[in-house]
Formats: structure tokens, C-alpha cells, sequence
């Protein structure tokens, strides 16, 4: 995901990270750029504020790009599409349960810390379930 000359924070689209399916691939996309926007923030000290509306940003994303994957694997017959929608409820769970956590703390601290964990939680998730779906997909 990092190449030469690309800051540690920075996540650049590689092929790696393709699911072999355009839509996904575009979504995907925008989600790293959103996160990539997140560290920025974070790194450059922007103003609270800032950071929390590119927190709400990844959410907001997370939340559509979940229903719509949720419903392509249900069409391809994924026969891990339920289980994966659950992976999602539970993610979007701990999101919620993070953003009230820290929504109520003002320092900067704790909103960096709580994006931290919005990312960490969100790019495991597509490097490892995703790749899944990805991995199906091309035995079809």
C-alpha cells in the first residue's frame, strides 16, 4: 500500500487492494481518500472541527458502502454474505460506540485517538474481508 517516495501515514490505491469489480474498486477508492484526508488532519493539526467532519465523512461512506456490498455479494450468491452484513453491523456498532465515546470529550487528543481507531478498524476490514469476497469473485 505505501510506495517509495509516499509518506508513512498516506495510503495509496495499489492493485493489492482491488476486489475485482469496479463499483467495489470505486468505492474502496473514495474510502482511502477519505482516510487519507482523516491523517492529514490529524497530522497537520487542523482545527477540531476539521477533524471530526472528515471522521463523520468515513462514517457517513461506511455506512452506504456497506449497503451496497451487502446487497452485491447477496446478488453474486456469496455464500458468506450473511456473515459478512453481520461483520458490518458489528463494525458500524463499535463506530457508533466510538464516535458517542469521544463525541463527548472535546480534546484533541481524544478525537485523534478515535480516529485512529475509525481507520485501523475500517482498513483491516478491507484488507482482510473484502479480499475474501475478491477471492470468490475470481473463481467464478
Amino acid at each position: 500500500m505505501e510506495s517509495a517516495g509516499t509518506p508513512v501515514w498516506r495510503i495509496d490505491w495499489t492493485d493489492e487492494l482491488s476486489v475485482d469489480n469496479t463499483e467495489m474498486d470505486t468505492e474502496h477508492r473514495r474510502f482511502i481518500a477519505l482516510v487519507n484526508s482523516l491523517n492529514e488532519a490529524i497530522l497537520w493539526r487542523m482545527e477540531l472541527k476539521q477533524i471530526k467532519e472528515r471522521m463523520q465523512a468515513i462514517v457517513d461512506d461506511a455506512m452506504e458502502h456497506f449497503a451496497h456490498e451487502e446487497a452485491l455479494l447477496k446478488e453474486w450468491g456469496h455464500p458468506d454474505a450473511e456473515e459478512h452484513a453481520k461483520i458490518h453491523a458489528q463494525i458500524l456498532a463499535d463506530i457508533n460506540e466510538i464516535m458517542g465515546r469521544f463525541g463527548r470529550d472535546e480534546s484533541e487528543y481524544a478525537w485523534i485517538e478515535a480516529g485512529l481507531k475509525l481507520k485501523h478498524m475500517l482498513i483491516e476490514h478491507l484488507l482482510t474481508e473484502d479480499m475474501k469476497y475478491r477471492d470468490f469473485r475470481r473463481t467464478m
